[in-house]
C-alpha cells in the first residue's frame, strides 16, 4: 500500500497551482476574444482542468488545520490574503473596464472559502460541544453567499445589502468537501478498528503499512465525488439561477486521481514555497489583470 502513496503534500500544492493556473489562462483568453468560436473551446477545457483545483486546496487546507502548529498563525494567513483580494476586487470594480472583466466581483474569493473552511474545521475539532455551535457562522454564509449569487445571476438584479467581500467563491462547496475530508479521517478510523477486531492485526501495524492512509484517502475521495455531484444536481434544481459552468465543475471529481496516491508527508517544505503557495493565487490574477490591460483593454 505504502508504494502506490507517492505524492506529499508538496506535489498536491504543485498540481493545484498548475490546474489554477489553466483555470486563469481560460478566463484570460475569454476577456481577450470574446466572440471567438475556437477560443472559446479552448476556454472551456482550460477552465475545466481548472476545477480540479479547488478539492486539492481544500484538502491542504485540511490538512494544514490538522497538522499546524500554530492555528492562530494560519488562519492570519488566510486571512491576510484574503483581505488584499477583496480591495483587488474593489481596486477592479472602481476602474473603467469591459463587463467581461468586471465580472470579476461576481466570483467572489476563493480564499474566502478557504478561510471559512479552515475556521469550520477547527471548530469541528473542539471537544466543547458549545464551541461547535459557531460553525453555524460559517454555513450560514456560504448558503447566503449561494443563495444571493444564483438570485442576483437568475433575475440580473444586485443585492446591495449584501457586502461583496463576502462573496465566497464556491460557497457551501467549499465547506462541504472540508468537512467531507476532515471526516474521512474518523471513519478510516473506524475501520481500522473493526478490520483489526476482525483480523487480529493490530491497528499500529496497519497505519505502518499505510492501510490507514489508503483508507483516508479512498474515504474522502468518495466523499469528495458525492459533494461535487450535489454541487452539480444544482444546476438541475435551480437551472437559470445557477452561476457557474455545471459541464466544467463536474471535472472536479477528477482530483481523486490524486488524492488516492497521497502518503500523509509533508515533503519540501522551503520557507519560499509557502508565502509563494499563499501569493501565488492573487499575483496571477493581478498578472493576468495587467496583460488584459495592456492588450485588450
Amino acid at each position: 500500500m505504502r508504494k502506490t502513496q507517492i505524492f506529499s503534500s508538496f506535489f498536491l500544492k504543485i498540481f493545484a497551482i498548475v490546474f489554477m493556473t489553466l483555470d486563469h489562462v481560460g478566463l484570460l483568453l475569454k476577456w481577450l476574444y470574446p466572440t471567438s468560436y475556437d477560443i472559446n473551446i479552448i476556454h472551456n477545457i482550460l477552465r475545466g482542468f481548472g476545477r480540479i483545483a479547488l478539492p486539492l486546496f481544500i484538502f491542504m487546507i485540511v490538512e494544514g488545520v490538522l497538522h499546524t502548529k500554530s492555528i492562530k498563525k494560519y488562519m492570519l494567513r488566510l486571512g491576510i490574503i484574503a483581505l488584499i483580494i477583496s480591495i483587488g476586487i474593489l481596486v477592479i470594480t472602481k476602474v473603467n473596464i469591459s463587463a467581461d472583466i468586471s465580472s470579476i466581483k461576481g466570483m467572489g474569493n476563493i480564499f474566502l472559502d478557504l478561510l471559512l473552511t479552515a475556521l469550520t474545521i477547527y471548530l469541528l475539532k473542539q471537544p466543547n460541544n458549545y464551541k461547535k455551535l459557531f460553525i453555524l457562522l460559517p454555513i450560514a454564509i456560504s448558503i447566503i453567499s449561494f443563495c444571493i449569487k444564483c438570485y442576483e445571476t437568475e433575475t440580473h438584479n444586485l443585492v446591495y445589502w449584501y457586502p461583496y467581500w463576502l462573496y465566497m467563491q464556491y460557497d457551501w462547496y467549499s465547506i462541504l468537501l472540508g468537512v467531507g475530508f476532515f471526516y474521512s479521517y474518523k471513519l478510516a478510523d473506524s475501520y481500522l478498528s473493526h478490520y483489526s477486531n476482525q483480523s487480529g492485526i493490530e491497528v499500529s501495524v496497519l497505519e505502518e503499512n499505510g492501510i490507514k492512509r489508503g483508507a483516508t484517502n479512498i474515504i474522502g475521495v468518495l466523499l469528495m465525488i458525492g459533494a461535487s455531484l450535489l454541487l452539480y444536481a444544482f444546476a438541475y434544481i435551480w437551472p437559470k439561477g445557477i452561476y457557474w459552468d455545471a459541464s466544467a465543475q463536474f471535472t472536479a471529481i477528477f482530483s481523486g486521481a490524486f488524492l488516492l496516491f497521497y502518503s500523509g508527508k509533508r515533503g519540501y517544505n522551503a520557507k519560499w514555497f509557502k508565502y509563494f503557495s499563499y501569493t501565488y493565487y492573487p499575483l496571477s490574477l493581478i498578472i493576468i489583470f495587467i496583460i488584459y490591460i495592456c492588450i485588450g483593454g
